[in-house]
C-alpha cells in the first residue's frame, strides 16, 4: 500500500506541475515564457521525489530567478529553503599520524576527482552511501565509506594518512629486516656446549696420559682404557660441535629478508617489544647445561 501511495503522490505532483506549467504558457502575455524555467520547475519536483535534494536544489535555483514567471518563482523559492534544510553536508578532515591537519590532499568522491586541496568548507552530498579516497604525497591512499542522512549537517570525515612505504616524506628507503631464526640460536648454543665438552674431555685425557707416562711400561689396562675413552669422547664432542656450528652459520647466512618501512618499524610497539632469544651455556660437574633465555 505504501508503494501505491508513493506512486499516486508522485503522479499527482507531476500532474500538478504540468498543469501549472501549461497555465503559464496559455496565460495572456506569457506565451513566450522561458521553457528552461518550466523544465527546471518540473525537474525540481521529480528529483525531490527521487531523493536527490542536491540536484533538485540546482533546478529550483533556476526556476527561482526573477526572469522566470512569478507563479514559478514563488514555489521554487519556497522549495529552495526546504531543500537546504534537508541536504546533508560533510567536512573533510585528513590528518597526519601526529594529528596535524593536511590540506595538500587530493580527494575522489565515488570515483570522481573533487580537487587538489582541502579548504575546510562543508560539502553538500546526496543522502546515502558515499566513498572517499584521500591521496597525498608521501602517504598511502586511504579509502573511507560513510552514510549521510537527510538533514545531517557538517558531518566530519576524519582519516589518518599513514606513511607510504619508505616513510612519511617518501625520502627514507625501506629497511631490510632479516630476523635471526631460532635455529641459529639452538645450533649455535649446541656448538658452544659441544666444543666446551670436547675441551673438558681432552684436558681430562691429557691429565690421564701424563699419569700413564710415569708408570710405563707397567700401567694398568683400566687406566689406559680410561685415557682412550676421554680422548674418544673429546673427538665425538668436537665433531658434534663443528657440525652444529656449521648448521648455525648456514641458517644465519640463508635467513630470508623482509623489507619494512623504517618509520613503521620505529613506531611499532610490537616490533620494538619483539622477543629476542639468547642462548646460554654453563659447565656443570660431569657435563654442562644448554638453554635459551628471552629478552623483551
Amino acid at each position: 500500500m505504501r508503494e501505491v501511495t508513493d506512486v499516486r503522490a508522485s503522479f499527482v505532483a507531476t500532474v500538478a506541475a504540468s498543469t501549472i506549467a501549461m497555465a503559464i504558457v496559455l496565460a495572456p502575455g506569457t506565451a513566450s515564457a522561458d521553457a528552461t524555467c518550466i523544465s527546471a520547475y518540473e525537474q525540481t519536483q521529480t528529483l525531490r521525489k527521487d531523493g536527490k535534494p542536491v540536484a533538485a536544489k540546482a533546478q529550483a535555483a533556476i526556476c527561482a530567478r526573477e526572469s522566470c514567471p512569478a507563479l514559478l518563482t514563488k514555489d521554487c523559492t519556497k522549495w529552495l529553503a526546504e531543500l537546504e534544510a534537508v541536504i546533508p553536508s560533510v567536512v573533510l578532515d585528513p590528518r597526519t599520524p601526529a594529528g596535524a591537519l593536511r590540506t595538500d590532499v587530493r580527494v575522489k568522491l565515488d570515483g570522481a576527482a573533487l580537487g587538489e586541496k582541502i579548504d575546510g568548507k562543508a560539502m553538500s552530498l546526496e543522502p546515502g552511501s558515499h566513498t572517499f579516497v584521500f591521496e597525498a604525497d608521501g602517504a598511502a591512499p586511504t579509502e573511507r565509506t560513510i552514510v549521510v542522512r537527510d538533514g545531517e549537517k557538517n558531518k566530519k570525515v576524519t582519516v589518518t594518512l599513514a606513511p607510504a612505504r619508505g616513510g612519511e616524506n617518501g625520502d627514507a628507503k625501506p629497511v631490510a629486516d632479516r630476523p635471526i631464526p631460532l635455529g641459529v640460536w639452538i645450533f649455535g648454543g649446541a656448538s658452544v656446549l659441544a666444543l666446551a665438552t670436547s675441551a673438558a674431555f681432552a684436558i681430562d685425557g691429557l691429565g690421564k696420559k701424563s699419569d700413564l707416562d710415569q708408570c710405563k711400561p707397567h700401567c694398568a689396562a683400566g687406566d689406559i682404557d680410561a685415557m682412550s675413552t676421554s680422548f674418544t669422547l673429546a673427538d665425538v664432542a668436537l665433531g658434534a660441535g663443528v657440525m652444529a656450528g656449521a648448521a648455525a652459520v648456514y641458517l644465519f647466512l640463508t635467513r630470508p629478508t623482509a623489507e619494512a618501512p623504517a618509520v613503521a618499524r620505529a613506531n611499532d610497539p610490537a616490533t620494538n617489544a619483539r622477543v629476542r632469544p639468547v642462548p646460554f651455556a654453563a659447565p656443570l660437574p660431569g657435563g654442562g647445561a644448554l638453554g635459551i633465555t628471552a629478552r623483551f
